[in-house]
C-alpha cells in the first residue's frame, strides 16, 4: 500500500538479487519476467473481422468517417467505408467500436533495444557499474524482450524503427516477426561513431563504434548489409577535441559507399553545424531535432531540395537532466504502461548519489533540469512549415525515457511545439510509413493496407492526449483488447503501486487496487479504490516529500511481502512497515501494514 514506499527504487545484496529481493545496501536489480504476455487474439480463428460504429480517420489527411465499418480478411483491409455502404458477411467476427475513435497504427521511428530506459542503461552517460553491473543490465534487457513488445503493442505502437544497437538487434528483429504480441520491428546496427564508447561492450557486441578510417567504416557496413540492415547509423558526435568537420571525410565517403551497396542511412546529429554537414554528406535521415540555435532558411531548404527525413526526439534529452537530479520526469501513462521496474530505477538516484565520486557527482549536477528545449522546438515548427517530412520518434531506452509510453509525452511536446494534433498524428502514422519507406502498406487507413490500428476511447484530433486511450489494438489483422496484453507478475503490480507512491499519482497509484480492495494499518481501514484514491491524495498533499523505500521483499504466488522504510513526513517522522499484499486477478485485493 505502501504503508508508506518502493524497490527497485533501493537496492539489494547478491543473494537476495538471486532470489529477486529488493534490500537497501546493495544491487538495485530488476527481476526477470517470470512469464510472458499471452493476451489472445479476440478474432482468432476467424475470418474476416469487421470493425463497426467507430469515426474512422482514414486518407492521407485522416479524414474523419463516421459510423465506419473496417472489414478485415487476413492481414489486410479489404474494405473502408459508411456502415451504409459496407456489407458484413454473416461469418465475419464483429468488433462493436461504437463511440470509438480508429486510427492508423502508431509508428515510432526512433527507439533503441539494447537500453531500457532505466537508471543504469547508460554508464557512458553516468557510471553506476559498482551499483549494478552493466552485464546484468544487458541480460535484463535481453531476458524482458517479450515484455518490452507487449507494451509497444499495449500502447497502440505498431511499428518502431531501432536506429543503432549490437549485432544482437537482428536477432531483436528476428524476435519479433515471431512474436504474436510484437509491433514490426526494423532496426540499424552498430553505430558508426566518431567518437569511442567501448564502456557499452562488455560481450564483445559493440552498439557503437569508433571508425577512423574509410576501410574500416566501409568493412562494418558491409557486416550490417550481409546481416540485411533496415539502416546504416552514424553518431556523429561533437566533443572539444572532435569538431564536427573532423569526421566529415568518413562519413562523406562511408555514405557514398552504404548507398552503393542498396542502404538508407540515419544520422545522429543535434547541432546545427553537425546536421547541416551531415545533410551535405548525403543522409536520409535525421535522427534529432536540431537543439543547439534556430534553424536559418538555408538548412530548411536544403534539407528540403534532398528529401530529408526530420525525426525530432523532443523529449529524450531533458529526461537524462530531472533523472540525475531524483526527479524523473514521468506521467500517468508512464506509471500505467512502462515496465514498473524499470520506472522503479528512476527513483535511486538518490540513493546512489553517496557512492559517487566527486568529479561525476559535479558533472551530473551540471545536468540540470532544464526549461522545454525551446529551440528544438521552435525548429520543429519551422521544418514542418517548410515542407519537410517528419517522423515522430522518442529514442525510448535512453535513460528517462520508457519503452512505448514515453510516445504519448513526445507528440504532448510536438504539439507544445506549434503543431496541431492533425499535424502530430499525421507524424507518427503517415511520417513513420516513409521512415520505413512502407508507405504502400502502412501508415493510413486504405484498403488493401495491412490491417495495423489503434481505436481509441478519445479523439486524437481534439487532444493528442487520447492517444493513450487504447481500447483496442490491431496488428496485422489480429484484434487484442489492450488492457489483456500485459501479463504482469504480482510483484510487478505492486511495484506500479509503489512508483505511483513515490511519484506522488494517487489516481494511478489506487488503479492497481480491486474496487473492492482494503488497506489496513494499526487501528483503522480504507475500503474500496475511491476511499484509496481519497485518503492518498490527501496524503500526497500534506507530506510533499514523502518516499517510501523497499528495504526488503519477498513474494510468493499471490502474495509478496514488502520491508519498507518510509521518510519525508512533514512532521519529520520516519516510519518502518511491514506490508503484505494480496493479488489477484492482476489487482491488489488487500495491503496489510504493521509498523516494525
Amino acid at each position: 500500500m505502501c504503508f508508506f514506499h518502493s524497490p527497485f527504487t533501493d537496492s539489494m545484496t547478491r543473494a537476495q538479487v538471486l532470489k529477486g529481493l529488493a534490500a537497501l545496501s546493495a544491487l538495485p536489480v530488476m527481476p526477470s519476467i517470470s512469464g510472458v504476455p499471452s493476451a489472445q487474439e479476440l478474432n482468432a480463428g476467424r475470418d474476416p473481422t469487421a470493425i463497426f460504429g467507430s469515426t474512422a480517420l482514414i486518407g492521407d489527411d485522416l479524414t474523419p468517417l463516421a459510423d465506419a465499418t473496417i472489414l478485415m480478411r487476413g492481414e489486410r483491409i479489404e474494405a473502408i467505408g459508411p456502415a451504409r455502404n459496407v456489407a458484413i458477411p454473416a461469418s465475419a467476427f464483429r468488433i462493436d467500436a461504437t463511440g470509438l475513435f480508429t486510427i492508423p497504427g502508431l509508428i515510432d521511428s526512433h527507439v533503441h533495444f539494447f537500453q531500457s530506459g532505466g537508471l543504469y542503461t547508460r554508464p557512458d552517460a553516468i557510471d553506476l557499474r559498482s551499483v549494478r553491473p552493466y552485464t546484468d543490465e544487458l541480460q535484463w534487457i535481453r531476458n524482458n524482450l517479450q515484455d518490452t513488445f507487449a507494451r509497444y503493442l499495449r500502447a497502440g505502437i505498431t511499428s518502431v524503427v531501432d536506429v543503432g544497437g549490437p549485432f544482437w538487434n537482428y536477432n531483436v528483429r528476428t524476435q519479433a516477426q515471431q512474436t504474436v504480441l510484437s509491433p514490426r520491428v526494423m532496426v540499424a546496427g552498430p553505430l558508426i561513431s566518431s567518437v569511442d564508447r567501448s564502456i557499452l561492450d562488455p560481450f564483445n557486441d559493440p552498439p557503437i563504434v569508433k571508425i577512423d578510417t574509410i576501410a574500416a567504416a566501409r568493412a562494418l557496413i558491409d557486416r550490417e548489409i550481409n546481416a540485411q540492415t533496415d539502416f546504416v547509423k552514424f553518431w556523429w558526435i561533437v566533443t572539444p577535441e572532435q569538431p564536427a568537420a573532423a569526421f566529415q571525410p568518413i562519413a562523406s565517403a562511408a555514405i557514398e559507399y552504404a548507398h552503393s551497396r542498396g542502404a538508407r542511412v540515419v544520422i545522429h546529429a543535434t547541432q546545427l553545424e553537425t546536421a547541416r554537414l551531415a545533410v551535405e554528406s548525403g543522409t536520409d535521415i535525421l535522427a534529432h531535432s536540431v537543439f543547439d540555435v534556430d534553424v536559418d532558411d538555408a538548412f530548411l531548404e536544403l534539407v528540403r531540395s534532398r528529401n530529408i527525413i526530420y525525426c525530432p526526439t523532443l523529449i529524450v534529452l531533458g529526461n537524462y537532466g530531472y533523472t540525475f537530479h531524483g526527479a524523473p520526469n514521468l506521467t500517468s501513462n508512464d506509471l500505467r504502461v512502462a515496465n514498473p521496474d524499470v520506472v522503479g530505477t528512476l527513483f535511486n538516484m538518490q540513493d546512489v548519489e553517496s557512492s559517487l565520486p566527486p568529479d561525476v557527482l559535479e558533472r551530473i549536477r551540471a545536468m540540470r533540469p532544464t526549461e522545454p528545449p525551446y529551440a528544438a522546438m521552435r525548429n520543429l515548427k519551422r521544418v514542418h512549415e517548410a515542407g519537410i517530412r517528419i517522423a515522430a520518434g522518442t529514442d525510448a531506452g535512453n535513460i528517462g525515457t520508457q519503452h512505448a509510453s514515453s510516445f504519448y509525452d513526445e507528440a504532448l511536446e510536438m504539439v507544445a511545439s506549434g503543431l496541431s494534433p492533425k499535424q502530430v498524428l499525421l507524424t507518427a502514422t503517415r511520417g513513420g510509413a516513409a521512415m520505413m519507406a512502407r508507405s504502400s502498406d502502412l501508415g493510413t487507413i486504405e484498403r488493401g493496407k495491412l490491417a495495423d490500428l489503434a481505436i481509441l476511447k478519445g479523439n486524437p484530433l481534439d487532444d493528442v492526449a487520447a492517444l493513450g486511450s487504447v481500447k483496442f489494438v490491431v496488428k496485422g489483422g489480429k484484434v487484442f483488447d489492450a488492457a489483456a496484453i500485459l501479463n504482469e507478475t504480482a510483484e510487478q503490480i505492486v511495484q506500479r503501486q509503489v512508483n505511483a507512491y513515490n511519484y506522488h499519482d494517487a489516481q494511478v497509484f489506487a488503479e492497481t487496487y480491486a474496487t473492492y480492495a482494503v488497506v489496513q494499518r494499526p487501528g483503522t481501514h480504507v475500503r474500496n479504490r475511491a476511499a484509496i484514491a481519497s485518503a492518498y491524495k490527501s496524503l500526497f498533499a500534506s507530506n510533499p516529500q514523502l518516499h517510501v523505500e523497499i528495504v526488503d521483499r519477498s513474494a510468493n504466488g499471490e502474495t509478496v511481502v514488502d520491508k519498507e522504510h518510509v521518510t519525508g513526513f512533514a512532521n519529520g517522522a520516519v516510519l518502518d512497515a511491514t506490508v503484505t499484499y494480496t493479488v489477484t486477478g492482476g489487482e491488489i485485493v488487500r495491503a496489510a501494514g504493521v509498523p516494525d
